[in-house]
Formats: structure tokens, C-alpha cells, sequence
């Protein structure tokens, strides 16, 4: 089937992260498709502005080496018109009579046809796809709709090896201005979330932040204190649902010496702990009614009371709270009380379970496997396609956390230098496509939208032009598949 080529490469994406090794093998598959003679692959020096050669098939060890010291710019020669241009594909035939073609240290090769795709992240030239054949040809025009859509995983695994080889300057410039540490995302979602963390990361509101188990709340709050003026000061954590109501008022409070039995000492509580900087309060619709009001006190003038005390104890402490929770349905129901749920909700950030970001499971798997070799003392430098495929398919109802577990499983029982499909959990490991059942017409259909959007890394503007749907039919479509799970 044709469009197994987009499958295959974009499961390529995630494979390895060595740039020659996925190039290599993006190359092989290309070319059997397409049913050419030789290619080569270039990526784009992104300072000087040079292709640079990085895989090749069938050409001369010649042809290799004068490709390799005779590198062309964006702009020059073929290749460089092809980088310049930035379409889609572009084609040339009777390519050796090509006055473009004289500088190029392929001339007189015999060729007959050279067609050329840049390949694309974020917008921008990485890199360019060159196939050649020595006799007439012509792709049909399937073919090509094909190519075009194989740009974007390609781009995307290129992207991904200069990221883990320390060369995208761009994407790390962020990280020199901003303290995002843990947060590993190429997710248009999430990026546009950290953009949020740096416009509010200096403002007092409060802040509340939802998202399922596992989905990094701590994280970015934990971004926004340290991209904040109150770096230097504390950050203190607490989750509210892990204590009962007696020692989580105690906790977050303090208390006076003789308060209670066992009140020895006065002691501080998280309040004054965090004085100057920043509590992260988690689970926060685990609180009782009665240290809700205590919380709305802080919020609205900075005061509260010790337990056992009676004289204000004054605070500046910016409150972070977070919820795996609807609030608003928890506030209908009169669980929670409405004006606290209006002073916590100021600023409100929603993370999107790693099921709506699938392009970042690749750079996770990747950061976790790097994280787990230093601690175990490995060296795994692959994952097998079957492998990254079971990644991509399992709807990871743990989200970031569920991964992180399951990395370090594999890792840890991995026999070889490659991450295999037998070395994840069983209920990981069965996540596959599987047409051998009596589907119905639906079911069929969800498969296959559901493939389209692993084939393009989640992204579901290009799933939806894929499909030849509409955006909004795409997404009512995926929320009904929400509503059925």
C-alpha cells in the first residue's frame, strides 16, 4: 500500500538519535518507493547556511567525497535552488543539460531526472531530499501528494537528532533566557503555554493550573517561580489530598505550643516557609470547606491565623494551585466554595494529556532514555520501529509519568543496545493497529483517522488536509472517539 511509506517514516522519527543513522534510513525507504536510482540527503547549516551531505545511496565514493568538500549554499546549484525556493517538490528533467547544474559536482553523471523536496520543522528549510535516476522517469501524481506529506516527519527527525546533538541553536535559545528544566515538548500546545509562563512568570495573581495525573503541573508551576523575581526565594510544595483536614491546616498554617495535644514547640507552617516566594498547592479540591475560607483569607489580604493563635500572621506569597479536576463542576455541586474558586482562577493554564501531543513521545522516550542510562549505567542508542510504534499508539492514560515508568523498565531489562517492542509493559507492548477483526464502518474509520494523525505527529492541521476534511469535522470527530474511551 502506498501510503505505508508515511508509516514507516514516521515511526524513523523517533528510531534513533544518531543524524546519519535516521537519514540513512529515511533515504532507503524513499528510494524504494520511489523506485529511483541514487539520493542523497542534505542538512542545512543553519550559521553559514550550507548543505551539508549527510546521507547518500548508490552514488561513487567520488561523487561522495566532492559532495562532502565542495558543499553548495542555499541558492546555489540544484539543491540550493530546491532549499531557496521551498516548495514542496520540485522537478527536473534532462537534469545534466541544467545550466544550474555546472557548479554541481554531479555533473555528468548521466542524469536524467533529479526532484528535490525541502524538508521542513517548525516552517523552515532543514534540509533537502534529492532522488536521481539515469533514465527518463516520471512519479505519478499520487506519488508526489505522498512526498509532500513525508516531508513533515522528515523535517521532524532531523529536528529532533540536532536537538539531542546540542546543534539547533534556535530551539535552545529559549533555554538560555528562561529556566524551563524537565519540560521537553515540540507540541504547538505546550509551546504556547511556556510563552504564557514567561508573560505571567513576573506578575503576583494566582494562578491555576488543570490537567490529568501525570501531566506536568508541578513542572510548569515550578517554571514559573524560577522565571519569576522570586527565584531566590522559597518553593514549597504540598499536596492537599494526602493529608487529613487536622494536620494539613496544621501544615499549612502552623501552630502555637499547646494548640493541640503534642504541640510542644510553635512551629511554622508552609505559609511562612514559603514567605517571599511561591506554595504550590496540588490537588487543591481536596480541601475542606473549612480550610477553604482560610485559604480565601490569604488570598484577599495576605493574613492568616495560626492554630491555637489569634494574633494575623502576614504573608507575600504567590499561590499556585492545580487540579486534575473540573473546579467549576465541583463549585456547582457547592463542594467548593465560588469566591475562592475566582481568586485561584485569575490565570488559568490547561495541559494536554500526552494522547494530544503525540509528536513530543519520541523527544520524551529520548530525554527518559538518556535519564535512565546515566542512572543504570547504559548505553541505549536505539528504539526499534515495532517499539516506537507501541509508544506512539497507546493512549497513555498515565501521561508523562506512565512514560517515565515505562523508559525506565525498558531500560533497565533492554538485553541489547535497542529499545525492544518485548522489553515495554504488556498493556504497552499490544498497542498495534490490528484490521484482522470484524470492524465496523466506524471503527474503520477511526483507525485510519487515528493512523493520519500518527503518520503526521499529532499535528492535526495537516491530519485534517490529509483526509480532505475540514479542522472542525477533525476535531468532532476526536472528541466523540474522547467520548467513547
Amino acid at each position: 500500500m502506498k501510503f505505508s511509506i508515511l508509516y514507516e517514516i514516521a515511526l524513523t522519527v523517533g528510531k534513533s538519535l544518531d543524524l546519519k543513522t535516521i537519514l540513512d534510513d529515511v533515504l532507503s525507504k524513499v528510494m524504494r518507493f520511489m523506485e529511483v536510482d541514487a539520493g542523497v540527503i542534505y542538512v542545512v547549516n543553519e550559521k553559514t547556511l550550507e548543505l551539508v551531505p549527510v546521507s547518500f545511496q548508490n552514488l561513487s565514493n567520488k561523487v561522495v567525497k566532492d559532495l562532502s568538500e565542495n558543499k553548495v549554499k542555499v541558492g546555489e546549484c540544484m539543491c540550493g535552488t530546491i532549499a531557496q525556493c521551498n516548495k514542496e517538490v520540485i522537478i527536473f528533467k534532462n537534469a545534466s543539460d541544467d545550466p544550474r547544474f555546472t557548479r554541481g559536482v554531479l555533473k555528468g553523471e548521466g542524469m536524467d531526472f533529479y526532484a528535490g523536496l525541502p524538508l521542513k520543522a517548525k516552517g523552515k528549510v532543514v534540509g533537502v531530499l534529492c532522488v536521481i535516476t539515469h533514465t527518463p522517469y516520471t512519479p505519478d501524481p499520487e506519488m508526489l501528494d505522498i512526498l509532500r506529506a513525508a516531508t513533515l516527519p522528515i523535517g521532524l527527525a532531523i529536528e529532533n537528532a540536532l536537538l539531542f546533538e546540542n546543534t539547533r541553536k534556535e530551539a535552545d535559545a529559549t533555554m538560555r533566557y528562561f529556566n524551563f528544566e524537565g519540560i521537553v515538548t515540540s507540541s504547538p500546545s505546550m509551546l504556547s503555554i511556556l510563552d504564557l509562563v514567561k508573560k505571567i512568570a513576573d506578575v503576583s495573581s494566582s494562578i491555576l493550573i488543570y490537567g490529568e495525573s501525570g501531566t506536568g503541573k508541578e513542572l510548569i508551576a515550578r517554571s514559573i517561580h524560577f522565571n519569576s523575581t522570586r527565584r531566590e526565594k522559597p518553593f514549597v510544595t504540598i499536596n492537599c489530598a494526602a493529608l487529613p483536614e487536622s494536620l494539613l491546616e496544621s501544615e499549612l498554617f502552623g501552630y502555637l505550643r499547646g494548640a493541640f495535644t503534642g504541640a510542644l514547640t510553635d512551629k511554622k507552617g508552609l505559609f511562612e516557609a514559603a514567605d517571599g516566594g511561591t506554595l504550590f498547592l496540588d490537588e487543591v479540591e481536596a480541601m475542606t470547606k473549612n480550610l477553604q475560607v482560610k485559604l480565601l483569607r490569604v488570598l484577599q489580604d495576605g493574613t492568616f491565623l495560626k492554630v491555637g493563635g489569634t494574633q494575623p500572621v502576614t504573608v507575600d506569597v504567590r499561590i499556585i494551585a492545580a487540579t486534575n479536576e473540573k473546579l467549576v463542576d465541583a463549585v456547582k455541586e457547592k463542594m467548593f466554595r465560588e469566591d475562592l474558586y475566582y481568586r485561584l482562577n485569575v490565570i488559568r493554564i490547561e495541559l494536554p494529556p500526552l494522547r494530544e501531543r503525540t509528536e513530543d513521545i519520541p523527544l520524551l522516550a529520548w530525554y527518559f532514555i538518556n535519564k535512565f542510562n546515566r542512572k543504570v549505567g547504559k548505553n541505549l542508542r536505539k528504539i526499534s520501529d515495532s517499539a516506537m510504534e507501541a509508544l506512539m499508539l497507546y493512549p497513555w492514560p498515565g501521561n508523562i509519568r506512565e512514560l517515565e515508568n515505562t523508559i525506565e523498565r525498558a531500560v533497565v531489562v533492554a538485553g541489547t543496545n535497542e529499545i525492544c517492542r518485548e522489553d515495554l509493559p504488556v498493556e504497552v507492548s499490544s498497542a498495534r493497529f490490528d484490521y484482522t477483526k470484524d470492524w465496523t464502518l466506524e471503527k474503520m474509520e477511526k483507525e485510519h483517522i487515528m493512523k493520519v494523525l500518527l503518520i503526521t505527529g499529532g499535528n492535526k492541521t495537516k491530519t485534517a488536509k490529509l483526509l480532505g476534511l475540514d479542522t472542525s469535522t477533525l476535531w468532532r470527530k476526536l472528541k466523540s472517539y474522547t467520548s467513547e474511551a
